[in-house]
């Protein structure tokens, strides 16, 4: 019961994040559409948009709980300015 608490407290607080993936890629979309981004895909959006194409990021608890100065770090480790984070 204390580590859910915890997971909880850590949740709230942006310490750590229900991370669905990470991956460095090239922007498909927008105004930055051809530079290099680095994305980060957190669990539990709560939109639901009918014509979103990652669903599976919606249900935040089957995603691991990262430490969020992990997932910066990861960024930090291609050359890339943009950092798109997303839950869908």
């Amino acid at each position: 019961m204390e580590t859910i608490k915890l997971q909880k407290t850590l949740l709230e607080q942006g310490i750590e994040l229900p991370l669905m993936e990470e991956f460095y890629t090239i922007q498909g979309e927008g105004f930055h559409s051809g530079k290099p981004a680095y994305f980060i895909r957190v669990g539990g959006c709560d939109l639901g948009c009918h014509w979103c194409d990652v669903k599976e990021s919606w249900d935040a608890s089957i995603h691991p709980l990262t430490n969020s100065d992990q997932i910066v770090e990861n960024a930090g480790k291609f050359p890339s300015k943009a950092v798109v984070v997303t839950g869908g």
